[in-house]
């Protein structure tokens, strides 16, 4: 074989020689990965962490995701599980869940906050600001608890978790008329109290003993103004003293005792 020849035959498998080694260099760390996914529990789920969530959150979070443990972190379905823990617990506004290396699938909880505490049936429930109930209040934990509370005269009324036990129209007139009555009136509100979850009205009672009733799906605000104008121009001092009630339930009409 002439030198020339040699040569390209030299060229030759030290570009072949540079292909393989090249194709080694890409297929092995492949192999490797997948070697590691499938056939190790390299990447498999050891640990599930809640945080930002209380104890009974945490365990109703756990049960949703403990099919988790075991399998391969990388292919967790976590859209698919934030969706079921919004579903089926209640008290969570938010949720994201992240995948942290090499085993641990780590779900962050944003819990609601209570807009009311309702009283019903001798049981007492958290309402969020849409008037869901999501959380059955316990006992050792309302002493700590500034909200405004509501009792449900109904004793039979049952409340679901979970969906609306007022409409949220009913939520935002308690706060409105919260922030005004109290000067309106001169009297701080001792209870609130309505006939039903179904009813259309809330009754205010005052710590000087009479009672205000409201209509909640019209405005507070327009039935806070006539009260202001009932009180200032028409009520007397000495009516007043012995006043039971106002009812301003009835659409352009007012009525007291």
């Amino acid at each position: 074989m002439n030198r020339a020849r040699w040569g390209q035959v030299q060229q030759k498998i030290l570009e072949w020689s540079s292909v393989a080694f090249l194709a080694v260099l890409i297929i092995f760390p492949l192999c490797m990965l997948g070697w590691l996914l499938f056939f190790t529990q390299t990447f498999a789920v050891s640990a599930i962490t809640v945080v930002d969530a209380k104890p009974h959150t945490q365990e109703k979070i756990r049960t949703i995701t403990e099919h988790s443990m075991g399998q391969n972190l990388l292919f967790i379905p976590t859209q698919q599980l934030e969706q079921k823990i919004l579903l089926d617990v209640p008290q969570v506004r938010d949720v994201h869940i992240v995948r942290k290396l090499p085993g641990t699938v780590k779900v962050i909880v944003q819990e609601k906050q209570p807009a009311i505490l309702l009283v019903s049936g001798g049981s007492y429930f958290f309402l969020d600001t849409q008037g869901i109930a999501y959380e059955q209040a316990q006992l050792d934990a309302l002493p700590g608890v500034v909200l405004p509370i509501v009792k449900n005269s109904d004793v039979n009324a049952m409340v679901t978790l979970g969906t609306n036990a007022v409409e949220t129209q009913f939520i935002d007139f308690i706060h409105e008329a919260l922030e005004t009555l109290p000067e309106i009136t001169g009297a701080q509100i001792a209870e609130m109290r309505i006939p039903s979850l179904a009813t259309k009205e809330v009754h205010f009672l005052l710590d000087k003993n009479w009672k205000i009733l409201m209509d909640t799906t019209r405005s507070a605000k327009d039935q806070i103004r006539i009260l202001q104008l009932l009180l200032a121009d028409t009520i007397t001092k000495e009516e007043l003293q012995t006043l039971e009630y106002i009812d301003l339930r009835i659409p352009n009409r007012v009525y007291y005792k």
